[in-house]
């Protein structure tokens, strides 16, 4: 049985250091007027279990169709687990995010119930001047200076910062203290955890007064100290795939790898018999398959099974161009 594509309902997260860009940006249906930070656009986690939004599949869980057609889904990639093991979302850093760290997969069997790690990229769709990421610890920093700066609230004096421009890549692996905010927009590729141990959140309370929570002991716990500087990275071109058409490979890790289509021209699905997750970031595109055509703007994303017959992405027009990234399960996670 083939799958075609899935396009689902995003789950649109109020946060205290989220903003309006969600909606006005890429067109998200902003239930209330609160400051919404995430929109999750593709997960099984048990916060939310995405579901399918459009076509023959609408209202099927991405939960439901993993457990009962893995194959069509997966190809030959089925996770050991059976469960689906990415989470894409989109973020909208208004104000910075709390200081913060994730567990690896060890870490948050024993600190945490139902959880794996979390290893996590970000690709930067906008940025303003003002906007900040903080990834991984200066220079000189070890446990000691650390934990005094901890004590003394001013944590942010130990990280790496720059200010990010649309288009950066910044590679996350768990045990990296990070957090980003002042105007940043980012796409954001991540296991399917919700494993957060917040280290600081720069002296802020809520509307009620209140301090959010701070989890000290569990962060020295999952820091990577050797943890040094963390620059945008660099990507590596691959070989020409179609007329019109540049890819670039951004992250290739253990957990997911993350590619980059420019399209002026057509692109015939190059994952053909693999699950891709595909999002556009800039432009607009067409997919068109037998029985299927679609335009997916920007923000939109859209998930191929491996069992999906085979598809186009095309320009809205020859003077246009489309940014799309995709995402895959490396071929180590097959069974």
């Amino acid at each position: 049985m083939a799958i075609g594509p899935l396009v689902f309902e995003p789950y649109l997260r109020p946060q205290i250091w989220g903003g309006r860009a969600l909606g006005d940006r890429f067109g998200k249906n902003l239930p209330t007027g609160d400051s919404y930070g995430e929109s999750w656009e593709i997960s099984a986690h048990p916060h939310h279990v995405s579901v399918v939004a459009e076509g023959e599949w609408a209202g099927k869980t991405l939960e439901e169709i993993s457990r009962r057609y893995p194959r069509e889904l997966y190809g030959n990639a089925v996770p050991a687990d059976g469960k689906f093991p990415l989470l894409i979302k989109l973020l909208d850093c208004h104000e910075l995010l709390s200081v913060q760290v994730h567990p690896d997969d060890q870490q948050a069997e024993k600190l945490l119930r139902n959880e794996k790690g979390k290893t996590e990229a970000w690709v930067v769709i906008d940025a303003k001047p003002s906007g900040q990421i903080y990834a991984g610890l200066q220079p000189g920093v070890d446990r000691e200076l650390f934990e005094t700066h901890m004590s003394s609230k001013t944590t942010g004096e130990c990280l790496h910062h720059f200010h990010p421009k649309a288009g950066d890549c910044v590679f996350i692996p768990a045990g990296t203290v990070h957090t980003m905010g002042g105007g940043v927009l980012i796409a954001e590729v991540q296991q399917s955890s919700d494993a957060t141990f917040r280290i600081f959140d720069w002296n802020r309370v809520d509307k009620n007064g209140q301090s959010r929570q701070l989890h000290l002991s569990e962060s020295l716990t999952a820091i990577d100290f050797m943890k040094g500087p963390v620059a945008p990275v660099v990507p590596t071109k691959k070989e020409e795939v179609a007329l019109g058409v540049t890819a670039e490979s951004l992250v290739d890790c253990p957990f997911f790898a993350i590619d980059r289509y420019r399209l002026a021209g057509p692109l015939a699905q190059p994952f053909q018999g693999k699950l891709s997750i595909w999002m556009v970031l800039e432009g607009e595109g067409l997919l068109l398959g037998e029985g299927y055509k679609r335009l997916f703007r920007r923000g939109e994303t859209v998930l191929i099974p491996a069992s999906s017959p085979a598809l186009v992405w095309e320009p809205t027009e020859p003077a246009n161009f489309a940014s799309l990234l995709a995402i895959t399960l490396p071929e180590m996670s097959t069974d």
